[in-house]
């Protein structure tokens, strides 16, 4: 799932009239207690698959594939998907999504979640592996209903690890917006810029380490998946009848709930600590399993 073997190693120069853009809408609708496709858009490089295999009870799981292999500087990716009222979507990407080093321009990703009441959609791409010197600006946002379910996993490695390659210089911000009943309940947001490999190696940030992952998960009874979770991750529970635990090595973690939402912040030396333990969180919430393109 999170393998960082990769191409070129040289900047991607390319032309403004060249650079890429996808656009990407699924909106999924119940039917009959099972959920069906609904609207499909593909534009540019964005392209979903509908795996029979990806049928799993209610849920609809949708495959997105970027047919340019990554984003390259000056890049655009749009992702626009609903769950419909009584719909559970389940969104995954064929690989992990390669931000490659730029020769100056920034890549910009959009995220659009709409959850209608009685729905689900679980947003769980495999890994965004940024490359030293990739420029990238991500943004995330999602309207949900009060009575609905969003799960969001989002992993992110810097560098590619398995080379030995670390981020040390580029741009990575990334803007988390999650609205319930057009409240806003969770506002996140990350920025790095500049000397990179000096923020990361900070014990207040990184420690050196460059893998890391947030899991939100926003539901009624949220919150009530606490203790499971941070059992599974080696943090012990709040319940006098839990024994404390110790985190894996390679991993540190930390998990909290409030307001209906429970969120996961996961720090990993490298891909293999941080997708173990996303596996262990995602059980814990009783959510189901990760996607079954994850095993491939």
């Amino acid at each position: 799932m999170f393998a960082t073997a990769l191409p070129s190693d040289a900047a991607a120069t390319i032309p403004l009239e060249r650079r890429g853009r996808g656009r990407l809408v699924v909106e999924a609708r119940a039917l009959d207690g099972r959920t069906v496709r609904g609207r499909i858009e593909e534009e540019g490089f964005a392209r979903v698959r509908f795996p029979r295999s990806g049928r799993r009870g209610r849920a609809l799981e949708a495959v997105m594939i970027n047919t340019g292999g990554g984003l390259a500087g000056g890049d655009a990716s749009q992702s626009c998907l609903h769950a419909g009222r009584d719909a559970h979507l389940v969104v995954t990407t064929q690989a992990a999504e390669k931000i490659y080093r730029s020769d100056g321009a920034t890549s910009r990703i959009a995220v659009e979640l709409t959850v209608e009441g009685g729905a689900g959609l679980h947003w769980m791409p495999q890994a965004t592996i940024v490359f030293d010197g990739a420029r990238v600006e991500r943004s995330i946002g999602a309207e949900v209903a009060p009575d609905a379910r969003l799960l969001l996993v989002e992993p992110v490695i810097l560098g590619r690890t398995a080379r030995g390659e670390r981020l040390s210089y580029g741009r990575l911000h990334d803007r988390w917006r999650i609205r319930r009943g057009g409240r806003l309940i969770y506002a996140d947001g990350l920025q790095l810029d500049g000397d990179i490999a000096a923020t990361l190696d900070r014990r207040a940030t990184a420690g050196g380490w460059a893998a890391f992952a947030t899991l939100l998960l926003v539901a009624p009874d949220a919150e009530s998946r606490l203790d499971d979770v941070r059992v599974a991750l080696g943090l012990g529970g709040a319940a006098e009848d839990v024994e404390p635990a110790e985190l894996p090595d390679g991993l540190d973690a930390g998990a909290s709930a409030w307001d209906g939402m429970l969120s996961v912040r996961l720090l990993a030396r490298d891909g293999a600590p941080l997708e173990s333990a996303i596996r262990r969180a995602i059980a814990a919430l009783g959510v189901g399993e990760v996607p079954r393109i994850w095993h491939s």
